[in-house]
């Protein structure tokens, strides 16, 4: 299977898409019409008690965006127009997660409740805690495969997005509604994204896909040394890392130095020429 179908008209996706913003937008709606900004936290880091601590900090990690790119590297040849879709959508979601952070610097649950209340899981954060921009990236990164794959095909990635969201709770970095206006913001930008990649299509072309693919192969060898304050996260930050190094050296880096740049790159001819419903 490749990605030619990304940009086929799907009967209702767009509608589909719109219902499943409108699902956390719902949940919102139903916190902000209770009053209570911090409504359910407690409540859902009990539920999160069920799994282990130390795998809600992978699930975690799921929502930084140089683990997604180490997950994508071994396939960004064979789908590069949801890899150029996936880098758009993250680019809109994050620029917006980053605007509401900037205007609303909301104090995270650290600060607002008492260490009796609070399992924090990893490092402790304090403030800008609206929106989850774990949660952004996640959602934001599902988008492009559901409208490659359908939703019935898509759902593992949906479920483990939602997981990925909810770890955010279960870390004691985020209140639910930071997570549910994340989800709002990245199912959001992902559309847009989508959208973008059809019109504008520079990543598309050999120089502008190979240059999304240097900038992945640096921020995935990050991964080993940056835990963005999980550090029990080091062995499946290096598994990642390793995976999405291992997919770039085997369809990249071996192709272009066995049969050179015309032969590496053969799977990307002609593809910034092709008209967007191809």
């Amino acid at each position: 299977m490749n990605d030619q179908g990304l940009y086929a008209g799907k009967p209702h996706f767009d509608a589909s898409i719109i219902g499943f913003a409108l699902l956390f937008a719902l949940g919102l709606a139903v916190l902000a019409l209770s009053g209570d900004w911090h409504g359910g936290f407690i409540a859902a880091q009990a539920a999160s008690t069920v799994l282990p601590g130390w795998l809600w900090e992978c699930l975690t990690t799921l929502g930084d965006g140089r683990v997604q790119m180490a997950l994508m590297l071994p396939f960004c040849l064979r789908y590069p127009r949801v890899f150029w879709a996936l880098l758009l959508g993250a680019l809109i979601a994050g620029a917006m997660s980053r605007g509401l952070k900037v205007w609303l610097p909301m104090p995270r649950p650290a600060v607002v409740l008492d260490a009796s209340q609070i399992t924090i899981i990893g490092a402790r954060l304090t403030s800008h805690s609206f929106p989850s921009g774990h949660t952004v990236s996640a959602f934001s990164f599902v988008v492009a495969w559901i409208a490659l794959l359908g939703w019935w095909r898509a759902l593992p990635i949906v479920f483990i997005a939602t997981l990925a969201a909810f770890s955010r709770i279960a870390v004691g970095a985020h209140w639910p509604v930071d997570v549910l206006a994340g989800g709002v913001i990245g199912v959001a930008g992902g559309w847009l994204g989508l959208r973008l990649s059809q019109r504008f299509r520079w990543g598309l072309g050999i120089r502008g896909h190979w240059t999304l693919i240097a900038i992945a192969v640096i921020a995935v060898a990050t991964l080993p040394f940056d835990g963005q304050g999980y550090p029990d996260t080091l062995p499946w930050r290096i598994v990642a890392c390793l995976w999405g190094l291992g997919g770039f050296v085997v369809v990249y880096l071996r192709p272009l130095l066995r049969d050179g740049w015309q032969a590496a790159n053969r799977p990307l001819a002609g593809l910034l020429g092709k008209d967007s419903t191809s």
